[in-house]
């Protein structure tokens, strides 16, 4: 009996994982191949070494919403779903903004929640629905090549309130400042959150590190589906064949090759394909910053489970959002994100940490951390400014027939983010099995049992 084909993935973060599942699943014979010692790319688990002993953690904090319905999924078949808690959506914030969405069908839900809000003036509350009713009117889409400041101007947002709530938003999806951030992407973030369904926008909080929830499952699931992964291995040559491609040294093809790569690494092993790179090189990498502030387990000032924080760079306090992970080992966590970290880069960490634990202290009180640990992800996500390109999976078959392309920059209008990666690798896992003619996936095999 003639073998399936077989498939190589280049790269294990989260779309070349939901990817290599796909296509596992549909039978074919999978190789992933990671550079790193562990999955998970950019969204993955660190162990931190603090004076509270070892913490496991992740290398950033990643929000994961109800809008992520293909994320969402995914972890629910790989038996990760009773580790996520979902929350209604309650927009709160040290200036005093308090906006909880109400249970009740959409868009009654955040109409409600506006009427009752804490922190906003009438004339901030109408201004906020006027924008989502003049968006919902134009299906969402906006001026071409419009940033985020210059669709808030047009549609008359008060400064108060892109102040209070429009921009720590923008900042906090697109990891990109108001002034240069695409409104493509901006809207299609209230797209799918604030103007869907109610639960769209809730918040969903795993209570585990992200690496127990996509990484670990789903390489044991790879893995009993008999993919081969081989971590710390580097691709650096990439050479079609008259029967597929080769990888490196390996001397079997593929039928067909899957680069699920950031746009920036992907580039590297296509450079001597001749292929034109131009798409993936405009895309341009964005820090994050996430200070992971400890204290000894039980001695920590009342937390918030997240807040928005008065950010203020001129006296040098950095962090938008802070959110509470709760007791681990024996420290209480809270992580504080500084997006668009570009900016701060000619700051010390010290003077980092140093800004953290005051607004840590305006928005809680004492006693302060016995220590922050700054871990910035100096590649976090692309810079999502307008005009940018997004190649499609197939964006290389007539150059190089075979080759696909996923992550969270090739999905159309999202920023960087996991559902775009999961949404991506996906698309390109049907777009390869449909290209070798191989039957859809059984149902039943996404059914899986949890396979740790």
């Amino acid at each position: 009996m003639r073998p399936p084909p077989a498939v190589a993935v280049v790269g294990a973060g989260w779309a070349g994982l939901s990817a290599a599942l796909a296509l596992a699943e549909a039978g074919l014979r999978v190789t992933v191949f990671e550079s790193a010692p562990q999955a998970g790319g950019r969204a993955r688990s660190i162990t931190l070494a603090t004076p509270l002993g070892p913490i496991a953690i992740d290398n950033g904090q990643h929000l994961i919403v109800g809008a992520y319905r293909e994320t969402l999924d995914l972890l629910a078949r790989l038996g990760a779903g009773p580790l996520l808690q979902r929350h209604r959506l309650h927009l709160v914030s040290t200036r005093g903004l308090s906006l909880r969405a109400a249970p009740l069908p959409a868009p009654l839900h955040l109409a409600w929640g506006l009427l009752r809000a804490d922190g906003l003036a009438w004339g901030e509350r109408a201004a906020m629905l006027r924008m989502m009713r003049a968006l919902r009117r134009a299906r969402w889409e906006v001026l071409a090549d419009e940033t985020v400041a210059a669709l808030l101007a047009r549609l008359r947002q008060p400064a108060s309130l892109v102040e209070t709530l429009w921009a720590p938003l923008c900042v906090g999806a697109l990891n990109t400042l108001p002034a240069q951030a695409c409104a493509r992407s901006f809207a299609a973030v209230l797209r799918d959150t604030l103007g869907a369904a109610r639960g769209a926008s809730d918040f969903v909080a795993p209570d585990v590190p992200l690496g127990a929830l996509l990484p670990d499952r789903g390489l044991a699931r790879l893995r009993a589906l008999g993919a081969t992964i081989r971590l710390r291995s580097t691709v650096r040559e990439l050479r079609p064949s008259s029967s597929g491609w080769r990888v490196d040294a390996d001397e079997s093809p593929f039928a067909a090759l899957l680069l699920a790569l950031p746009p920036w690494s992907a580039a590297a092993p296509l450079e001597r394909l001749g292929v034109d790179l131009a798409a993936l090189r405009a895309f341009v990498p964005e820090p994050i910053a996430t200070a992971w502030a400890l204290w000894p387990a039980g001695e920590a000032p009342p937390l918030a489970r997240w807040l928005m924080l008065d950010e203020d760079p001129a006296r040098r306090r950095f962090g938008q959002w802070v959110f509470d992970r709760g007791v681990i080992g024996a420290a209480r966590v809270a992580g504080v994100v500084v997006s668009a970290a570009s900016r701060i880069e000619d700051n010390p960490v010290e003077v980092l940490a140093e800004g953290v634990a005051a607004q840590l202290r305006d928005a809680f009180g004492a006693p302060a951390p016995s220590a922050i640990r700054v871990v910035t992800e100096r590649r976090a996500t692309f810079r999502c400014t307008p005009g940018l390109p997004r190649p499609a999976c197939d964006h290389y078959a007539r150059e190089a027939p075979g080759l696909w392309l996923a992550g969270d920059w090739a999905w159309p209008d999202y920023p960087a983010t996991i559902e775009a990666a999961v949404r991506s690798g996906q698309r390109a896992a049907a777009g390869i099995i449909a290209s070798l003619g191989v039957a859809p996936a059984d149902q039943g095999l996404h059914a899986a049992a949890d396979p740790t």
